[in-house]
């Protein structure tokens, strides 16, 4: 009985300590799983966390992008409207490309970021856009260079046949003289021609170079003395001509003989000669505007050319 009762106690300690050493690899087991298990959702939340970064660096790289081009785009707008301003005949092609500039810029601040497969196609056509607009300017500036080099040359030219103009009258005038020697002691003679162009004010009249503001003109001479000549009324008749080679007129009736044709004068100007010198002064006015450039003023009396002024209104 003694020996039963210890074979029990012996198989229920075994019992016991097999049941412990169950527990024991069961705990175990299981801390080892929960370990993989944390390792592995740790590696994911890191890799969460890196893709989030990456994200965000791609994002903030695209914003800066597009913040370049949009100053790009600004800079663009700014050049091309001063050139509008600049070159009137070429508003609409600069408008135009000022438009294309617009354009880009409202794709590019639309809601949302754009992608770089978006951006590539625009910051090509801002490209464009900047060689475009430097051809203009290179292709500007050469014509502004041609242009003063132009300027230069038909300003020289003008003076030339200026010159030559005032040369040539001279000439005519002596060779008028040569031919009238028999004559030549009686003959009205004039000097010192001159020419003043007069902007009209309230109190007073103005001096003035500019066609524009010129109102009127004043065109005196000195009358020469001559004793062998008779006294009386001299009449002299002007002729103004214009830029455009016209005789400026009042009406079309203003006409005079000169070496067997009738042509036109501008003024009629009657004096009283008494053999002395004497100032004579007389006024052209028109509703018009005077033309800019050199104006000639021919000077008769008794059928012959006895004075000659060149003058330009700029």
């Amino acid at each position: 009985m003694e020996n039963s009762n210890n074979q029990y106690l012996y198989e229920v300690e075994n019992n016991r300590k097999s049941n412990g050493s169950g527990i024991i690899i069961f705990l175990s087991v299981l801390a080892i799983l929960l370990a993989i298990a944390g390792g592995l959702l740790l590696r994911e939340m890191l890799k969460a966390r890196y893709e989030t970064q990456i994200a965000n660096l791609q994002v903030k790289e695209i914003n800066d992008e597009r913040n370049i081009l949009i100053r790009q785009l600004d800079d663009l707008d700014v050049r091309y409207s001063q050139l509008s301003k600049e070159h009137e005949d070429l508003r609409q092609l600069f408008e135009a490309e000022r438009r294309r500039a617009n354009q880009l810029r409202a794709q590019l601040q639309g809601v949302g970021p754009i992608g770089k497969g978006d951006a590539m196609p625009i910051r090509e056509q801002i490209e464009q856009l900047e060689e475009q607009l430097a051809t203009y300017e290179d292709q500007i500036a050469m014509l502004l260079e041609e242009n003063e080099t132009l300027s230069i040359e038909n300003a020289q030219i003008r003076s030339n046949l200026a010159q030559a103009h005032v040369y040539n009258q001279q000439l005519e005038v002596e060779t008028e003289q040569l031919r009238g020697k028999v004559n030549i002691a009686s003959m009205i003679n004039i000097s010192n021609v001159d020419v003043v162009a007069f902007r009209e004010r309230r109190r007073w009249d103005e001096p003035t170079t500019s066609a524009r503001r010129t109102d009127k003109l004043s065109i005196c001479f000195n009358m020469n003395r001559n004793m062998i000549a008779e006294p009386g009324e001299r009449t002299f008749f002007i002729r103004i001509i214009d830029p455009n080679n016209d005789v400026l007129t009042k009406s079309q009736e203003d006409t005079m003989p000169f070496e067997g044709e009738t042509i036109q004068y501008s003024i009629k100007e009657t004096v009283d000669f008494q053999n002395v010198s004497m100032d004579v002064c007389t006024e052209w006015e028109q509703e018009e505007r005077f033309d800019r450039g050199f104006y000639s003023i021919v000077v008769f009396c008794e059928g012959n050319e006895v004075g000659y002024k060149l003058f330009e209104l700029e």
